[in-house]
């Protein structure tokens, strides 16, 4: 099979029937870019990435980092805020930026993601303080696997979060890849190390559309589901298939409610 190493800036086009070209933001200076290489019919790794064109799927290994307590984030870099994520990654969020656009992601757009203010992004402080809609970006499906005596346990990633007010898992929940953005020439995502939120944070490349994802008190990580602290799950995203509906107009195929 093909290995492919990149260069960044560039776009990347690969022959028909591969993957789709894809304009990469700018790599950042401390991070080699990702081997790209071809293991099987219609299947890829990207670094430590797995990408499956046929099922719109990339998966990454991590490791549970919070059994319990408060959350904002559910998967941070190990550089990122790990005090306040269920799990953390050793895969820099630059790769699985790659990943995502290879594996044809849209994202929220190039007007999101370079329009920070000058002297610095915006904070999520200041964000708060104008109550901000849902950031935009594609929908995904988050879902966490890890091994247990033998077992193959899957679970959704709103399945491992719990609602404080109601003694629930995460209800309704829609997570999108927003793809971060980019500030002079830098991918915030890796400098910050924010990968997954649930709180509105646009340097996040996935981001919760719940309609009460800004509460920083409200989530907390589901107890005794998780395997112990440290153990290693693999976290799977796959984009959500669409059907026409008419009028140009689509709808997603499934989505998931709350365990009740």
């Amino acid at each position: 099979m093909g290995v492919l190493k990149i260069g960044i800036p560039l776009a990347i086009a690969f022959a028909a029937g591969c993957l789709p070209a894809a304009e990469l933001p700018p790599q950042p200076p401390e991070t080699a870019p990702p081997s790209i290489r071809e293991v099987g019919i219609g299947e890829w790794t990207v670094g430590a990435i797995r990408l499956s064109k046929t099922r719109r799927m990339v998966s990454l290994p991590a490791k549970v980092k919070l059994t319990d307590g408060l959350l904002e984030y559910v998967l941070v870099h190990k550089t990122g805020k790990t005090h306040e994520s269920m799990f953390s990654t050793d895969v820099p969020p630059y790769h699985l930026q790659v990943a995502m656009l290879l594996l044809g992601a849209k994202g929220a757009g190039p007007d999101v993601l370079t329009n920070a203010p000058p002297g610095g992004p915006i904070s999520n402080a200041e964000l708060m303080e104008y109550k901000p809609k849902p950031v935009p970006g594609e929908e995904v499906e988050i879902s966490i696997r890890w091994q247990s005596n033998g077992t193959n346990v899957v679970h959704h990633m709103q399945d491992l979060v719990m609602n404080k007010k109601t003694g629930k898992p995460m209800a309704n929940a829609r997570w999108v890849f927003s793809g971060s953005m980019v500030w002079e020439g830098a991918f915030i995502a890796q400098i910050e190390g924010s990968i997954m939120s649930i709180i509105t944070d646009i340097s996040a490349m996935f981001n919760s559309h719940h309609p009460e994802r800004d509460r920083d008190s409200l989530w907390f990580v589901r107890e005794n589901v998780l395997p112990a602290d440290g153990s290693a799950v693999t976290i799977e995203i796959n984009l959500v298939n669409k059907i026409e509906t008419g009028a140009g107009k689509s709808r997603p195929l499934k989505k998931h409610d709350e365990k009740k």
